[in-house]
């Protein structure tokens, strides 16, 4: 993809951007197709309403300094990335500013939520929950211990996620204090009338 350079990046973004006419841009204010190419900016303006726009205007990527290159190769390496991906490496990676991949990590992020934001799920679906976080270290003294699983001895920082998996489809997640208050989240984002698999958890 790098050794492709910007122009195909450019493209490839247009493709993306516009499926329906294999990357031929349409305008997004009025949404004629009768556009003619900006050669000085890499833009395009429209034949009907005369606004100027770009691949990424009003995208997430809108008003961007990045190079098309660069933002390709930081949406494959976030996305192949198994265990996750830092900022710090993906600036290391792109040799731009750590505030720069940081922004972009989270422009990527927030991308990936609003494609589950309204999504339901149906068929057959597995509900689980898992705490993370909120570890209190135990004292060195045995009889100055304390029962790190009673409410008291917590630190207040650990945290439920409960995932919504539909068998062979997507997956929908969010984080609670307590487990029980993700049953109103399985209500909400589960069709009627859809299998559900959970474990022993009431």
């Amino acid at each position: 993809m790098f050794s492709e350079g910007e122009e195909a990046a450019c493209r490839r973004f247009c493709q993306l951007r516009w499926p329906e006419t294999d990357g031929e841009p349409i305008c997004p204010a009025c949404g004629c197709v009768d556009v003619f190419d900006l050669t000085t900016t890499r833009g395009f303006k429209c034949a009907a309403c005369h606004r100027q726009f770009s691949v990424t205007s009003g995208t997430i990527f809108a008003s961007r300094k990045l190079a098309f290159l660069d933002l390709l190769g930081a949406i494959c390496l976030f996305v192949n990335a198994a265990k996750g991906l830092s900022a710090v490496q993906i600036s290391r990676d792109l040799d731009v500013q750590h505030k720069t991949a940081f922004v972009l990590m989270h422009k990527l992020r927030e991308a990936m939520k609003a494609e589950t934001r309204d999504a339901r799920l149906d068929g057959e679906v597995e509900v689980y929950g898992a705490a993370f976080g909120g570890h209190v270290r135990p004292a060195n003294l045995k009889e100055e211990r304390v029962n790190r699983r009673r409410r008291v001895n917590r630190s207040g920082k650990r945290r439920v996620v409960v995932v919504l998996r539909q068998r062979g489809d997507r997956t929908v997640t969010r984080t609670f204090l307590r487990e029980a208050q993700g049953v109103e989240f399985a209500r909400e984002r589960i069709a009627p009338d859809t299998v559900v698999s959970a474990d022993e958890v009431a």
